[in-house]
């Protein structure tokens, strides 16, 4: 009897995306974008936002094949719409509590708008993180490569429960379950999205790099520490050198002055400059590693992921990044995402290629409306 062939072993040919968008072109996008923005009193930003999107969509490819964008801006003003109208909704159902449950009157300080603000900020947690899955999803389903369509599985609700509860204990635990927190978000954001019918795949666990996170933790606690006593001893010595007594230092916040302003400044550089010197490469070291785990631990089907990006690399790119939005104001945000692509495009690696033919296109279409609270409520597919 002949042996049975042996397996062919998996095609693990290297590639890395490519990003060949113009620095130039998606300024001029941009640009118009914020003079419509400006004529318009704010409403051509959906069909702004689309153009942007579709552009960078479109100048990032693998293995060859761009990706495209098919949403439209009307349907990210629809999904606005209906916020607006369920906030309208809310909005009247806290005045019939105000006028019929409370009487008008509760504490004495109170009233009808500060009701309406503490209910928004109570529900307004938890919907942020049904709000970020939701989108997600959207912005998936308006996704194709080689033709096919992405798109997201799971549900918003549950997502928003679970990270809202993750990080109220996070919190009651002073971020000790940190890693606990970022793998199981990370989960099912990887593990429901899709290529077609192609689920990705997430491996990670908490167990693999609590050791770690635990270095960092107090190392962080350390160097908040020393960063506190130097940012105290600046503080004494400028106002030392400046001939200022306590109550003098006091008196300058009390009464402001040109003088104020200036020491103010001076006060606020010395001290980012020890917060960047004693804690971001800290907190970069730790980004860093956690974002070569969470990609090294991903996959879509027989594609592997991997990543070498460095500490040092990730200082580079979040300093320079708040750095370029503190400066221009908000208006170098278009350089920041175009740096952000050429740094996936530069440090990701993918080693394989999806069987093309036994991915199929998805039977969920996904939501018909895009990123306004229909899509936090889950409901946009209805």
């Amino acid at each position: 009897m002949a042996a049975a062939p042996a397996p062919a072993a998996p095609d693990l040919t290297p590639s890395r995306p490519v990003y060949d968008g113009g620095l130039g072109e998606l300024y001029a996008i941009y640009l118009r974008h914020v003079v419509l923005m400006v004529l318009t009193l704010g409403w051509s930003r959906f069909w702004g936002r689309t153009r942007l999107r579709r552009y960078v969509w479109n100048h990032l490819s693998i293995l060859g094949d761009r990706f495209e964008y098919r949403g439209r801006g009307r349907e990210l003003l629809i999904g606005f719409l209906l916020a607006v109208v369920l906030l309208a909704a809310w909005a009247g159902l806290m005045w019939l509590a105000w006028i019929h449950v409370f009487h008008e009157k509760p504490f004495a300080t109170f009233g009808m708008f500060d009701l309406f603000s503490l209910s928004v900020a109570v529900i307004g947690f938890p919907l942020a993180y049904v709000g970020h899955y939701a989108g997600l999803r959207y912005k998936l389903s308006r996704t194709r490569w080689r033709g096919i369509r992405c798109g997201m599985a799971g549900s918003a609700w549950h997502y928003g429960v679970v990270a809202t509860f993750l990080h109220f204990a996070n919190a009651m635990t002073g971020l000790l379950l940190t890693p606990v927190v970022s793998v199981n978000l990370a989960r099912p954001r990887i593990s429901n999205a899709r290529l077609g019918t192609l689920p990705l795949a997430f491996a990670g666990s908490a167990g693999d790099i609590y050791g770690r996170f635990l270095g960092y933790y107090f190392l962080n606690i350390v160097a908040w520490i020393v960063a506190i006593v130097a940012a105290f001893a600046i503080v004494g010595g400028t106002a030392e050198e400046l001939g200022i007594t306590s109550e003098e230092f006091l008196a300058l916040f009390t009464e402001p002055s040109l003088r104020t302003v200036l020491v103010a400044v001076a006060l606020a550089v010395g001290v980012y400059l020890v917060f960047s010197l004693l804690i971001l490469p800290l907190r970069c070291w730790w980004q860093a590693y956690w974002f070569r785990y969470l990609v090294s631990h991903s996959r879509a089907g027989n594609v592997l992921f991997a990543t070498a990006i460095t500490t040092r690399q990730m200082w580079g790119f979040l300093v320079l990044n708040y750095l370029i939005i503190v400066v221009t104001l908000g208006l170098g945000w278009p350089w920041v995402m175009h740096r952000t692509l050429r740094l996936i495009a530069a440090e990701l690696w993918l080693y394989g290629a999806p069987d093309g033919a036994s991915i199929g296109q998805p039977a969920d279409r996904g939501p018909g409306f895009g990123e306004g609270l229909l899509d936090m409520f889950d409901v946009s597919g209805v």
